[in-house]
């Protein structure tokens, strides 16, 4: 490994706290580091304590200082992605109405540009209705949210997040006179839906936790008091989202945690607008609906009557209650079904088998199917159904490892696909370089967990490997491309995705058998991946990757089996999951227990998640060189959890390893705004890997 010169690193003052629970005494030495604030600081992060700034500075120093040998090769990582980058792109023309939408990138700006032109008119006569660059200036953080016409396309409405803290704001501007209103919402989730008459929107209003429980509606050219609460949830363990149905007759509110869901509707084309419940929660099922126009029904996707990887249902939609619903597309269990839409003469469902996608079009009229699928040994694939509920065709989304994305549009009728447009990769890239392939390793019971692998095809064996995982929420990983990647696997590395237990790569039942008392199998799948690697001697050394709860997913498998990594980064990780699943201020706390368990109430789940929790699991024992980084707005990840665990480690690893702590001061959880700002984070990633490997002078592979 090349040196780095070696001076002390930071060391957190420890100031014991304790507390009892279920018999068991929790002793916490960095508790200090989280402010008692933190909901201020939320929006004003100049508010964080001083001593514990002092803290985070002095990290961010030494990490600062200690990688600056690394400035040459993180700028050649950025140049190499930023080249692989159509700088100046337009997007695809969505339909809506008597308009044409879409979007324009130009070089050097960090921000798209929204346009638009009338139908009957052409591209080149679009006009610019939103610059998000124009909106960002004066910020040093800023994220764009949301951005919807009114129905009369005359009003736009859009929302901002300016400190990372995903508390958005929403303005109001008139198209045809560039006007913005006085009108401004702020404290919401950024989503808005407006009523058909265009007087107003309904949007989601955050708590003072950073929950979103209530729905709002909001009639233009008022102030944010005069606003109206049509429905407040008052389960702390549930969060409020809303949508609408494609043909924009029904206002969608779904009032969810991670396991059960409750839809409550208004129909629009009633004068009085009321919020309507569909069919009561039940705990344990989940359901979404699409309206279904011309038969005046409702279609239902969900879990119920032990449906594991979910079925469609129908109902009248006079008819609502579950009681009512009659099944249309059966449960078939390990093909989940991964979403669907509604169209005026088709239905469009997307299904994943063993990790592979496929998209299923059923004619409504004479109930015909048809399969639409690729053939590479492993992809992603989505669709788009547009703005236009009579549309007779999709826009479909497919890239492989390999493969830059492909956009098609599919006439459903003619069961025909056109190519769009093909991502362009200016700096150059021929596929029928790289290799990209599934293969299953065994698990300690079992199992067949798949891992997708991205390699040139001259790479040796026993290479250099990055191992990416999550494992949470039911979340799925897909094999996508990804331009940056090939920064890494141009010098020589492979590039590895473990789609293990937790996620749904493999049907619900993956996810079931991943969380909860059973949360151990996603570490032991990781470590079962990486042995594989080796074993198979396609991996050498191995260096793992995973942020949020894939940084929890790092956490635990370190604490396990340091011994098999060369390296690890966690990006916000959630590590401190004990202190934070036992705080139900905090605010995803409450619909977590649904995830991981409820440890203030069941002594078994505070055993259980205490045994795994990175931070109350850090031994005396060596570790590998790590890289953590945090967001010091983040609503979902404190900064303190990264920040805790990585004092903790400094104080108990007992190798001379190389750990590093970024707190990003101005960012939240997703890391920087600004897409150039967001390469910087990959190629200052990518640099420390290579650096770890000692592979900073080996060429790039053409």
């Amino acid at each position: 490994m090349s040196s780095i010169k070696q001076n002390t690193p930071p060391c957190a003052e420890k100031i014991p706290i304790s507390s009892n629970r279920h018999g068991y005494k929790l002793v916490d030495p960095y508790d200090w580091i989280r402010d008692e604030n933190w909901q201020e600081v939320l929006h004003s992060p100049n508010t964080l304590k001083k001593e514990i700034r002092d803290h985070i500075d002095k990290e961010n120093q030494w990490t600062d200082n200690q990688l600056l040998g690394l400035s040459p090769l993180k700028e050649n990582i950025y140049k190499e992605i930023k080249g692989r980058m159509k700088e100046e792109d337009t997007s695809l023309p969505q339909k809506d109405d008597s308009w044409f939408y879409f979007s324009e990138t130009k070089k050097g700006k960090e921000y798209s540009i929204l346009k638009r032109y009338k139908e009957n008119s052409s591209i080149d006569e679009s006009l610019i209705f939103h610059d998000w660059n124009d909106e960002s200036k004066g910020f040093e953080y800023f994220k764009p949210g949301g951005a919807s016409c009114s129905p009369n396309h005359n009003l736009l409405s859009w929302s901002f997040d300016s400190k990372g803290s995903e508390f958005f704001s929403i303005r109001i501007k008139d198209l045809e006179d560039k006007k913005i209103f006085h009108d401004q919402i702020n404290n919401t989730d950024g989503n808005m839906v407006w009523s058909l008459d265009g007087s107003g929107f309904y949007f989601i209003k955050m708590d003072e936790n950073h929950r979103p429980s209530s729905l709002w509606f909001h009639n233009i050219n008022t102030n944010e008091r005069d606003d109206y609460e049509i429905y407040n949830e008052k389960d702390t363990g549930y969060f409020l989202s809303i949508n609408q149905t494609l043909n924009k007759k029904f206002l969608i509110l779904s009032i969810h945690n991670h396991e059960t869901s409750e839809v409550r509707i208004i129909d629009q084309r009633k004068e009085k607008k009321e919020l309507v419940l569909f069919t009561k929660r039940q705990q344990g099922i989940e359901y979404s609906i699409e309206h279904d126009q011309e038969n005046s029904e409702f279609l239902i996707l969900t879990n119920i009557n032990d449906a594991t990887d979910y079925k469609i249902m129908k109902t009248d939609e006079n008819a609502l209650d579950k009681k009512n619903w009659n099944e249309f597309i059966p449960h078939k269990e390990g093909v989940l079904i991964t979403d669907f839409s509604c169209l005026k003469n088709f239905i469009i469902v997307q299904e994943l088998e063993d990790g592979i996608p496929r998209i299923l079009s059923i004619n409504k009229k004479n109930d015909q199917q048809n399969i639409i699928k690729f053939d590479e040994e492993v992809y992603d694939l989505d669709f788009n159904e547009g703005n236009e509920y009579s549309s007779n065709s999709i826009q479909i989304y497919y890239s492989s490892m390999t493969t830059p994305q492909e956009v098609y549009e599919y006439n459903l009728n003619e069961k025909k696909k056109i190519i769009l447009k093909k991502q362009e990769i200016p700096s150059g890239h021929n596929p029928k370089n790289y290799i990209t392939k599934r293969i299953f390793a065994k698990s300690k019971d079992g199992e067949a967990i798949p891992i997708s692998i991205l390699k040139r095809k001259n790479t040796p064996e026993n290479s250099p490997t990055l191992l990416y995982g999550y494992g949470s929420y039911g979340i799925s990983i897909p094999p996508s491309f990804s331009a940056s990647r090939l920064s890494l696997v141009d010098r020589g590395m492979v590039y590895a995705i473990a789609h293990i237990r937790g996620g749904m790569d493999k049907g619900k039942k993956w996810y079931k058998e991943g969380k909860k008392e059973k949360k151990i199998n996603s570490f032991e799948d990781f470590i079962c991946s990486a042995l594989f690697l080796k074993k198979e001697k396609i991996s050498g050394e191995i260096s793992i990757h995973g942020g949020s709860a894939g940084g929890l997913l790092v956490g635990a498998t370190l604490n396990m089996r340091p011994d098999i990594f060369k390296a690890a980064v966690a990006e916000v990780p959630f590590v401190d999951v004990l202190n934070t699943i036992l705080d139900d201020t905090l605010p995803l706390t409450p619909p977590e227990w649904e995830e991981w368990g409820n440890p203030i109430k069941n002594k078994s789940d505070y055993e259980y998640i205490s045994s795994y929790s990175p931070y109350d699991n850090v031994k005396e024992q060596d570790y590998p060189t790590m890289l953590v980084t945090s967001g010091l707005t983040d609503p979902r990840v404190t900064y303190w959890e990264a920040t805790k665990w990585v004092a903790k480690l400094r104080d108990k690893k007992t190798d001379n390893n190389p750990l590093f702590l970024k707190t990003y001061t101005e960012a939240g959880h997703g890391g920087m705004a600004g897409r150039y700002n967001q390469i910087k984070e990959i190629a200052f990633t990518y640099a420390f890997i290579l650096w770890s490997h000692d592979i900073l002078k080996r060429p790039v592979t053409r």
